[in-house]
């Protein structure tokens, strides 16, 4: 059984310090909602609402409607008992998880359809982070490079497509602080890996091959971006000799094609 009324009540709207010009339709409208909040889970029924707040009932009932339809308020069982609910929140909507569920349905299509390994990454500090891997369906897939895989940026495809479009001095810091680490990934130089950046610029693209992994070769391209520099690249991998030169040509384009077609799934143009 509810209990019809709380042991305490807010004070009526006369004796709150108000100013003189105040909004009184907003005002009362804040005494029942401030009511309902005092009379607590047992909520309070109409004719104490109405004395509480020195408001008339059929009035009560209109703020009532209103509050119940905006989430503040809910009506206790058949009987016209209210009480204070806290309203739903308004759902926030991360533009990265949106931005990276698209990425990861474009890495999926391009793996069914280059039957080779397909990569997301993303820049962290001075490495290059895999973040999403999606397999083709050809017997050999590379699989050194996992979800969680770290290394110096400019190592692997997408790694080097993001290292490549950063701003000339980001690019100089960071091959000063990975310089003695490049050694370790198939004895990688800073000038040799100057050299893949400026390549890499002029061509459109990346391509690096027996890096990461030996016998193995990755092409990529940073995800379309706004703003000063790409955070995101994918690459695709496979057998060297399963890359020839057209072939690499070959899926580029068809990277560009499916992170245009992501990017506009968020992002739709107007016609």
């Amino acid at each position: 059984m509810h209990k019809l009324t709380s042991t305490a009540s807010p004070p009526p709207v006369a004796q709150l310090n108000l100013p003189a010009d105040s909004p009184k339709t907003f005002v009362r409208g804040l005494q029942i909602l401030q009511t309902l909040q005092f009379a607590g889970e047992q909520g309070i029924d109409i004719p104490t609402l109405a004395r509480q707040t020195g408001t008339q009932r059929p009035t009560v009932y209109r703020y009532l409607d209103v509050l119940v339809a905006m989430g503040y308020a809910k009506r206790l069982g058949q009987r016209p008992i209210y009480a204070y609910q806290n309203p739903p929140q308004p759902t926030t909507i991360n533009p990265d998880q949106v931005l990276l569920k698209a990425l990861k349905t474009a890495l999926r299509r391009i793996s069914d359809q280059t039957q080779d390994s397909t990569f997301l990454v993303q820049r962290e500090g001075d490495d290059a982070l895999c973040i999403h891997r999606e397999l083709g369906a050809y017997p050999v897939q590379v699989l050194a490079v996992h979800v969680g895989h770290t290394q110096p940026m400019g190592v692997g495809a997408a790694g080097l497509a993001l290292l490549a479009y950063l701003p000339a001095h980001d690019i100089e810091n960071i091959l000063t602080h990975n310089e003695e680490r490049l050694l370790k990934y198939g004895g990688m130089t800073r000038k040799k890996m100057t050299q893949l950046i400026k390549t890499t610029q002029m061509r459109g693209w990346a391509a690096v091959g027996n890096a990461a992994v030996p016998g193995v070769l990755g092409v990529g391209i940073p995800v379309p971006y706004q703003g000063a520099y790409p955070r995101f690249a994918v690459s695709v991998s496979g057998l060297m000799n399963r890359l020839p030169l057209p072939r690499q040509r070959e899926i580029i384009t068809l990277i560009r094609s499916e992170l245009n077609l992501a990017l506009k799934t968020i992002s739709p143009q107007d016609d």
